[in-house]
């Protein structure tokens, strides 16, 4: 048993390593906020080839941040129109079922 798992723990570093740009659509807000955050920082720093990749990473990650921010925009929005429509319909619901309570009291009566 332990050889099968071995043995695909090994298949695993065999893959060709994925870019950065490539794992930014998997990242967590959070990690990609640390993405830049570290982008940033490395490419206000001295020249280096870390430097060159943080600044040619930094537009990618800006623009996957702010299609983030419109994605909960909307989604939020969404959420928020829904939420008022169910509150609408429970309190026709409710109402109803007063309506009903009222006309059966005047009926029993």
């Amino acid at each position: 048993m332990k050889a099968q798992a071995y043995a695909c723990t090994e298949g695993a570093h065999k893959e060709a390593p994925v870019s950065i740009e490539d794992r930014i659509p998997q990242l967590t807000d959070k990690e990609l906020e640390n993405l830049h955050d570290n982008a940033e920082r490395i490419s206000k720093g001295a020249a280096s080839k870390q430097q060159t990749e943080a600044a040619r990473l930094l537009p990618i990650i800006a623009n996957a941040l702010v299609e983030r921010k419109k994605t909960r925009a909307s989604e939020a929005a969404e959420k928020k129109v829904t939420r008022q429509k169910d509150m609408a319909d429970a309190r026709a619901k409710k109402a109803a079922q007063r309506k009903a309570a009222k006309a059966e009291e005047a009926s029993a009566e």
